[in-house]
Order: structure tokens, then C-alpha cells, then sequence
């Protein structure tokens, strides 16, 4: 499973703390499979991954006297580097050291943890995009920072109550991180954030924001451009396949996936090369040739596992005890499925998530006001305004209309609320009426901060991209790495102009350039996405009774989140079947599931 822990700071000098803390660690060492990694004065980190791990993925470092400094949990490279760090010593260790690990965003980069002494305190730092989740809370003078607070049975959850009004937000957009949780007591540091232990209520720092690696902007040519992107996917890639045992590619058979496996191809990672490829047995289109397309091509496996509709929703009463709902829950029988398909090898998996969002596929005309607001009246301004309006299919005149207005002062929204409404169905409309984004993100995800339309538009989207990643635990979880999601990639790609990211008016264009000859065009050159949208009507069709009833005399009626009747009404078939968001029903179902779970240790305890 990926990594997952449980840390406490306190002040030993504070008795009642102290004891605290001793009461935490008599109960946490009673769990299954709890392996101390680091126990000093007035802090203690414990690897909770099940299995446990034989050699957690931790680095210590330790003052010149020989005391404990710091301690890096998780995978952590040099900043321009793919040669996974197991040490840190001399001036590296002293320059984190002085500055509290403040230094870990500029001199490395991957996914971790970090905890470091300064003065009195224990700074916590996450990575960018929060690839181990870090959720906290206080006890009686101890913060407790966690993976995973459905491995933390030993934590008094008597004292955590519903947070209402992050619940309500989720079903109008589940994918929130604000800080918040589904309780009140619970908070999570989100990524590029850094938290003073000592002081659990107070706001976390935003050390890491994205907008100002967009304000930086690096704009070579469209060969040098693509070489630099291609040259950094293949320094992730390769960095993560050569860390993790017996790599495979999660391969869809589109564009970014099948990069991830070109790129896997050329890494030093041993042979055989292994992608699986999911059918999903519905009326949706099969995506089964471009994948073997790309495999064949570059010499890999190909293992394919079949998915049917006809499976059964997990019980409503089987959500694991996580401080928020996850719709990761909805498929947790996958990885019984895919560890058959790939003779039961301990495999990490590697996807090409966040590639859309890195490598802009966008239908929009936004790049052309980020053109004008760089270069004014300058020589490719024709050209420019040729390609939004073949990227955003619309005409040059009114490409110039609505582009002139925002490169000129008009601020720009995040498209993030165009989605989230576009979500509304009779059981969120009155989330959606009263969603407030500046409750729901982040400054970084809401406010441009001078940053142009087209790039904060790619900028906030971000907010999407890190909540894509697998957080639920779930017995025998597959080890899923998500290679693009790395900083040296996501910097280059916030700093390049979205209009060169759409070289030539077409989506992901220089992604499409960068891989030239690496790919079969095939691959390479498709503008449709795969989609499963029938599969999930199938699934919910067959669901269906058990759905409704589940929903019309759950938590979230009990709550007054929905009404009954709404769901009474929504339910019919021919209601949700027909309504664009009508999938949203699996969303619900586990955002109930999740509330059931704390109801029963509520009622328990």
C-alpha cells in the first residue's frame, strides 16, 4: 500500500502534553503492523503502511551533536535530479536544517512528508500537489498529524462532530480541499503548505503557489520548447520508474498515458515493460486499439482487464472511518481484479493523470488575450488569433470580442464554477445556490493575482488535478504513482505560455510535437478522449433500488442536506438517466456512506 503514517508533537516540558502523548502512543503501539520510525523528545513518527514496509521510505537527519532535526517521509529527489535520495548529509543537511526545511520546494522535489525542529516548534511541510495526504488535529496540548485517519482507531474519535457545512459544499463539488473536512475537528494541510505544530489553529503558510511560477514566464521557441518538455516528462518518468518495484503503466490508450509508457520505454527500468488497459463493457467506445496501438509500438505487455457494469455498488455501510468521503470507495473490488490480471506481482502502477491539465487540453480562446497582454501588436498577433479561434471553435470576430475585454483589465473567473454548475441536479440545488468559492479554495485557485486569463484559467484548474489522486485506504491497495504529477513537470508547464502549450491552435499541441516519432500517430494525433459515461448509467441502473432507498432515508435526508421528495423524484428513471449530471448519483451515495460511518461510531462510543 502507499505510504501511510501517524506523527505527534508536544512540548515535553508541558506534564499534562506529556502524558497526553504517552496515552496516544500506549494505544497506537496496540495496532496492527506500527513501526516506530523516529520517537525524540516532544515528537514521534510511526510508518502505519499495511503491510508494513521493510525499509520505510524515510530519510532522518541529524545535527552536527548527534540530536534529532528533521525527518523526510516518503520519496524525495534532487531538484534536477531522478536518483532517489536515502541520504542527506553535510552542507545539503545543514542548509535544510537552518532554514527548517524551508529550502525543500527550491533543492528537491517528489512526494513526501517532512517534519523539521526550529527553535521549539515542528514545522510540517507537504509537497506540492499533497501526494501522501497530511490531515491533523489536537488532543489535549498534542497535535497528531495522519495519513490516513481510518489507520487511527487509537485516536479519541468521540470528540470529532459533523462539519455540516463541508459536507453540504461536497455535493455541489466533492473535489474541494479548503483545509476543511467532514469534521469539524479534523483539518488537512493541503499541498505546498507548511504548519507550525505548536500551533494547530492557526492558517497554514502557502509556501508553494502556482501562480508565481505562471508569472515567470519562459517562452522559447516551439522546438526548443518542445524538446525542454519532452527532456522534463522524461526526468519524471524515469525517476519514478527506477523507484519504485516492478513498474507498469495504467494505459487508457490516450495521449498522456501513453506517454508515460514511451517514456518508461527509455527509462533504465528493467524489462519486460507491463501496461494494463481497462475495457469497460458498455455502449461506451472501446479504447482497446489505441492501446495495444502504443504497447505494441513501444515493445510493451499488454495485460486487459474487463469491467462490468452489472457489479454490485459496495454496501452503504462499508465506507472506512476517513475524515472526508472519498468516491474512491465505489471501487475498491478493482484491485482484486488487477492483481489477477497481472499474475498477483506487486506491481506500482503508473498513470498519466494530470496530463490534461499540464499539457492544456483546452477548447478555449483564452490564450490569445495572454498573447496580447505578453506582446501586444506583435508579429505573430495573425497567427495567434488564427489558432484560439481553430482551438476554441469560434470565429476570429468573436474571438477578438470576447478576448479584447479580458487582456485589457477584465478579471477572469476560475472555469473550475462553469463546471461546478454544470454539475447541478435536484439534490445539490441548494449547495449550488449558496457555494461560495472563497470558502471552497484556495487564494491561488480563485484570484488570478495578475496572472492572465488563459494560464490562472489552467492555473485553477490544479485545484482539480491533486484531487484526482487515491486516498482511501483499502486492504491490498495497489502502489499507484502519477509521474506527471511532478513538480520539475508542473513548474515548466505553469511557466510556458498556454498559447505555446496549444502550439498551433490544436489541444496539448506541444505535447503532440514533443513526442514525435515516440509515439504511433495514431496515438499521438487523437483529438477524442475516451469517456465511460454509459458504463456509470448501467451501473446505476442496475443499482437502482438499492440507491434509492439508501438515499431516501439516509444521513443526508436526517442531515437536511436533501429532501426526500427530491430524491424520490431524481430517482425516477427516466430523470436521471436523462440529466447531464445524473452520475453525480454515485457521488451522493458515497458522501451518504460516509456519514453512516460516523453515525455508527458516534452511536458506538
Amino acid at each position: 500500500m502507499p505510504a501511510a503514517f501517524f506523527a505527534m508533537s508536544w512540548n515535553p516540558e508541558d506534564e499534562q502534553a506529556e502524558q497526553q502523548a504517552a496515552r496516544i502512543q500506549t494505544r497506537l503501539m496496540e495496532a496492527p503492523a506500527t513501526s516506530i520510525l523516529v520517537e525524540t523528545s516532544g515528537f514521534l513518527l510511526a510508518d502505519l503502511s499495511q503491510p508494513g514496509s521493510a525499509s520505510p521510505p524515510i530519510i532522518e537527519i541529524r545535527r552536527t551533536d548527534g540530536q534529532f532535526g528533521g525527518a523526510i517521509l516518503g520519496t524525495l529527489f534532487p531538484q534536477n535530479g531522478y536518483l532517489r535520495l536515502t541520504e542527506i548529509r553535510h552542507a545539503a543537511a545543514t542548509m535544510l536544517l537552518d532554514r527548517g526545511g524551508g529550502n525543500l520546494y527550491n533543492d528537491y522535489w517528489g512526494s513526501y512528508v517532512a517534519f523539521f525542529h526550529t527553535g521549539d516548534n515542528l514545522a510540517v511541510y507537504t509537497d506540492p500537489v499533497s501526494s501522501i495526504p497530511c490531515f491533523y488535529s489536537a488532543d489535549g496540548g498534542v497535535t497528531c498529524f495522519y495519513s490516513n485517519l481510518e489507520l487511527c482507531p487509537f485516536l479519541d474519535r468521540s470528540r470529532f462532530s459533523l462539519n455540516r457545512r463541508f459536507i453540504s459544499t461536497l455535493m455541489a463539488y466533492d473535489k474541494i480541499q479548503n483545509g476543511e473536512t467532514g469534521l469539524n475537528e479534523v483539518k488537512e494541510l493541503f499541498g505546498g503548505q507548511r504548519l507550525m505544530a505548536r500551533t494547530p489553529d492557526a492558517l497554514p503558510e502557502t509556501l508553494w503557489d502556482p501562480r508565481d511560477f505562471a508569472r515567470d514566464v519562459l517562452e522559447p521557441d516551439p522546438e526548443a520548447g518542445a524538446r525542454l518538455l519532452r527532456e522534463t516528462v522524461q526526468q519524471v518518468v524515469s525517476a519514478w520508474a527506477t523507484s519504485v518495484p516492478a513498474p507498469a503503466v495504467d494505459l487508457s490508450g490516450g495521449l498522456d498515458s501513453s506517454i508515460v509508457l514511451a517514456c518508461l520505454a527509455e527509462s533504465d527500468a528493467p524489462l519486460p515493460h507491463l501496461a494494463v488497459h481497462h475495457i469497460v463493457e458498455s455502449g461506451d467506445p472501446t479504447e482497446a486499439h489505441f492501446a495495444r496501438a502504443a504497447a505494441a509500438f513501444l515493445g510493451a505487455d499488454i495485460a486487459e482487464i474487463r469491467f462490468s457494469p452489472s457489479r454490485q455498488l459496495p454496501d452503504v455501510t462499508s465506507h472506512p472511518a476517513s475524515a472526508r468521503p472519498y468516491r474512491q470507495f465505489l471501487s475498491r473490488d478493482f484491485n482484486a481484479q488487477l492483481s489477477e490480471a497481472t499474475d498477483r506481482m506487486e506491481r506500482t502502477y503508473l498513470t498519466g493523470q494530470g496530463g490534461d491539465h499540464l499539457f492544456h487540453a483546452a477548447e478555449t480562446a483564452l490564450g490569445f488575450p495572454d498573447y496580447l497582454r505578453r506582446h501586444g501588436m506583435g508579429p505573430h498577433l495573425i497567427s495567434e488569433l488564427s489558432n484560439s479561434a481553430r482551438l476554441s471553435n469560434l470565429s476570429v470576430w468573436r474571438v477578438l470580442r470576447e478576448a479584447l475585454p479580458k487582456a485589457f483589465g477584465k478579471i477572469q473567473t476560475s472555469s473550475l464554477l462553469g463546471a461546478i454548475a454544470a454539475r447541478r441536479t435536484p439534490l445539490n440545488t441548494a449547495a449550488l445556490d449558496i457555494f461560495d468559492p472563497v470558502y471552497a479554495f484556495p487564494d491561488w485557485a480563485r484570484t488570478p493575482g495578475g496572472v492572465p486569463p488563459g494560464k490562472f484559467d489552467q492555473v485553477s484548474g490544479i485545484l482539480h488535478m491533486i484531487q484526482v489522486q487515491e486516498r482511501l485506504f483499502a486492504e491490498d491497495a495497489r502502489e499507484v504513482v502519477n509521474p506527471l504529477m511532478s513538480q520539475p513537470l508542473i513548474e515548466l508547464c505553469l511557466r510556458l505560455p498556454v498559447y505555446l502549450l496549444s502550439l498551433a491552435g490544436v489541444s496539448r499541441g506541444l505535447a503532440r510535437k514533443a513526442f514525435e516519432g515516440r509515439l504511433p500517430d495514431l496515438v499521438r494525433l487523437r483529438m477524442t478522449k475516451g469517456e465511460a459515461t454509459r458504463y456509470f448509467v448501467d451501473q446505476l441502473r442496475l443499482n437502482l433500488s438499492m440507491v434509492r432507498d439508501c438515499l431516501m432515508d439516509g444521513e443526508l435526508v436526517a442531515h437536511g442536506i436533501v429532501q426526500r421528495r427530491d430524491v424520490e423524484t431524481f430517482l425516477r428513471e427516466d430523470q436521471f438517466l436523462t440529466h447531464p449530471a445524473g452520475r453525480m448519483i454515485l457521488v451522493y451515495y458515497a458522501i451518504e456512506a460516509w456519514l453512516r460511518t460516523w453515525k455508527t461510531l458516534r452511536t458506538s462510543m
